[in-house]
């Protein structure tokens, strides 16, 4: 049941906003510490409308000039939900903003720690694309001089089908070094900031951010191990312990005493050890010298490249479904050969390399053949396609405008026009006009399961 404030605003009450339009208070959406969100109506058009509690104005005495700031800046991205405008009701004090207003099906983040049935089943590429648009999204904010100063599971909600996302309580956001108004939440706080000698910055949100992807991909908080089972009550004292004074990764190479604890976190074993490399050491990097040198924390944009990896490489095992990505060692792709969940065999599909990235040719995969990001491919390139006749048989479709120069590994060559395919065979190599993708054998290698 949601508990309305005294200075609520009833529904059908009209308001305007500074720039003078008008429109009418709707359903209650929902209510918090800050205040009440509102679906509004402004000449036909639906928005959210979020009202302030009297006593939190008073608290936060630079709100309004954040807020009139961030109107008139405009959003970083689309994916912000961000000010429009300032709202007045006439006759009463206080202020609210109107804001694009959230649609159904988007729903909370925290869904993926959720308990089951609620909680969000997403696929591994799922998430790292979720991923990719957080770090992209805070870029964009970050170049522009300002930073989100509290990023949490509160602030951001997802389409679980198309994996879009969506940034909300932007009037947290201020200049990048400007005194904060918020310390931000306390586990995904950098512990300079959960030690209070340091107020929220970009690169404090750079270790929020760094937090947040931690647990889109294990459920579960990077600083959560040995030394977190054994606290027997989890009080102020406990926290600011485990994630200030004395942080330490679960994973962390070079000290095991907060690593996993064998039979309680097998799971999260076999998921670190199923990315891969490239991503383990940005992870490493973000909870090891990055929990004490801001300026060591990884930039939104080191994140891409081993983000990518997971989306175009990543196999369920065929038993349990437990996902794995293949990754690159000594530029040879390369897998485990027992699932490292339940321990069966794992097959895995040849891939294609092309620059630092591979892609399984597994049926109907669209990809792009480009070796690097900056080749600005668009549309896919190919397709994998069954053989007309022989539908065990597998081709790769030429869906480009250009023509292919292939090569065979019996040293034969042939153009493969638009609209034509070739073959997948380990071996083959394909040249386009943006660089040369291999055919290969994924090499599997035996690994020490985690159950």
């Amino acid at each position: 049941m949601t508990v309305l404030s005294d200075h609520a605003l009833p529904e059908g009450q009209p308001f305007a906003t500074v720039n003078g339009r008008r429109g009418q208070v709707g359903e209650l959406l929902g209510s918090g510490g800050q205040g009440e969100v509102y679906a509004v109506s402004l000449a036909g058009t639906a928005f959210a409308l979020k009202w302030y509690h009297p006593h939190y104005i008073e608290a936060d005495e630079d709100l309004r000039v954040r807020l009139e700031r961030a109107v008139r800046r405009g959003a970083p991205t689309e994916d912000f939900l961000w000010p429009l405008d300032l709202a007045e009701v006439p006759g009463r004090s206080g202020f609210g903003y109107i804001m694009p207003l959230r649609q159904s099906n988007f729903t909370s983040i925290q869904d993926i720690i959720a308990p089951p049935p609620r909680r969000l089943d997403l696929s591994l590429p799922t998430r790292a694309d979720v991923c990719m648009k957080l770090a992209n999204n805070f870029l964009e904010l970050h170049a522009s001089g300002f930073c989100y100063q509290d990023i949490n599971f509160g602030n951001i909600f997802l389409d679980p089908d198309s994996a879009r996302i969506l940034i909300c309580d932007n009037d947290n956001v201020n200049i990048d070094g400007a005194d904060a108004s918020i310390y931000g939440t306390r586990k995904f706080m950098a512990p300079e900031v959960v030690r209070r000698e340091m107020l929220p910055n970009s690169r404090t949100d750079l270790f929020s951010m760094a937090v947040l992807f931690f647990y889109t991909f294990f459920g579960w908080h990077p600083l959560d191990g040995r030394r977190e089972q054994e606290v027997r009550v989890m009080n102020a004292a406990a926290e600011n312990r485990l994630y200030g004074t004395e942080p330490l990764f679960l994973f962390d190479p070079n000290n095991d005493e907060n690593g996993p604890v064998e039979g309680d976190h097998d799971w999260l074993v076999a998921r670190w050890n199923s990315l891969p490399d490239r991503l383990k050491a940005l992870f490493v990097r973000a909870f090891t010298i990055g929990l004490h040198d801001p300026a060591a924390r990884v930039l939104e944009t080191e994140w891409r490249g081993p983000l990518g990896m997971i989306a175009t490489a990543t196999v369920g095992c065929p038993d349990c479904g437990f996902e794995h990505v293949i990754d690159r060692r000594d530029a040879t792709p390369v897998a485990t050969e027992k699932c490292l969940c339940c321990g069966e065999p794992m097959v895995f599909p040849l891939v294609i390399s092309s620059g630092d990235s591979l892609t399984t040719l597994g049926l109907g995969r669209e990809l792009s053949l480009a070796t690097s990001v900056s080749a600005n491919v668009d549309d896919p390139m190919a397709r994998v396609e069954p053989h007309p006749k022989h539908p065990d048989l597998l081709g790769l479709r030429n869906l480009s405008e250009e023509s292919w120069r292939v090569a065979f590994d019996d040293g034969s060559a042939h153009r493969v026009d638009p609209g034509k395919a070739v073959r997948i065979a380990p071996g083959v190599t394909i040249e386009t006009m943006h660089g040369i993708a291999r055919m290969e054998t994924v090499c599997t290698v035996l690994s020490e399961l985690a159950t």
